[in-house]
């Protein structure tokens, strides 16, 4: 339970900063024509920020909901840790940001201006190239910022040290490897053959 949890804290992390610093590269760039102005495109279907009581909704939910969003992506990619820390740091970011893009927003069941669902059941206005073309940027942004600072924090952690071990042959040893007792305990006993052997009976 202390591993998952620690694992979620980190996943949602990443999933909350990647999600606002991508909001914020985008929304001035990209979305504020479909936000703002005298009939804003996105209004009939979203809150706008023109809207200060719908608006008001988003300000107070917005960042719970991108926790409660990255832990459930770490329930989901959980059970896969130990296979994605054995693959290196460019496979386990390709991975994620893959994921994160095709599964969770192209391919995904969800109408968007920016899924195939969407291009199926929205009205023809919101699935326009230029609309479709305007919103990919976004995830993009996101998708390679998560899997990015996923695959760095999902890293193995590397061996500890374990003790000091002697071995037959080993060159170079320290003696303080050895307690001393022990040391003098072995040349006590070599003593003892040498003389077995040098003085039988």
């Amino acid at each position: 339970m202390k591993e998952f949890s620690c694992f979620a804290v980190k996943v949602t992390v990443a999933q909350a900063v990647t999600y606002i610093v991508a909001g914020l590269i985008a929304y001035p760039l990209f979305y504020r024509q479909f936000f703002e102005g005298s009939s804003p495109l996105f209004a009939s279907w979203m809150r706008i920020p023109g809207d200060p009581q719908l608006w008001g909704h988003v300000l107070r939910w917005g960042l719970p909901a991108q926790i409660l969003r990255g832990i459930l992506l770490a329930g989901a990619l959980y059970p896969f840790l130990n296979c994605l820390q054995g693959w290196t740091f460019t496979k386990r970011f390709l991975s994620i940001a893959a994921l994160y893009v095709v599964v969770g927003q192209w391919a995904s069941a969800l109408p968007a201006p920016n899924s195939i669902e969407g291009w199926v059941y929205l009205r023809p206005e919101f699935t326009t190239s230029h609309i479709v073309l305007t919103a990919i940027p976004e995830g993009l942004i996101q998708g390679l910022g998560f899997g990015a600072w996923f695959a760095l924090w999902s890293a193995p952690k590397p061996p500890s040290k374990g003790p000091n071990i002697l071995r037959a042959g080993d060159a170079g040893l320290h003696q303080s490897a050895v307690p001393e007792s022990a040391t003098r305990r072995a040349w006590a006993l070599g003593g003892v053959r040498r003389a077995a052997l040098l003085c039988p009976n």
